[in-house]
């Protein structure tokens, strides 16, 4: 458990400093629910009531997504999926003039 974390955790009192940008908490909203953010916000989380129950140190976008989203990279599972909907722009065909 890092410094940041127990702080966090802990009764407010004046901080560390910043954390460093690669530093992300999991916090559990009053109704329970969780969810990952960066420990830059720990403040204001705290403030709405939220507590700090763990801690992830995830260095790049990809490495976030993995972790929030897993399988979001994944390809359809022919690789060469398009339907209706994906494979146009959505805009309805024109329709012939009438004779």
């Amino acid at each position: 458990m890092s410094e940041w974390l127990e702080a966090a955790q802990a009764e407010p009192k004046p901080p560390l400093g910043t954390p460093p940008s690669n530093l992300f908490f999991t916090y559990q909203k009053p109704d329970g629910d969780s969810f990952l953010a960066p420990a830059t916000s720990v403040d204001e989380y705290r403030k709405l009531g939220y507590t700090v129950t763990g801690e992830q140190t995830i260095d790049d976008s990809d490495a976030f997504r993995a972790v929030v989203s897993p399988g979001t990279e994944t390809p359809p599972a022919s690789g060469v999926e398009s339907t209706e909907a994906t494979g146009t722009s959505g805009a309805m065909p024109q329709t012939p003039p009438a004779e």
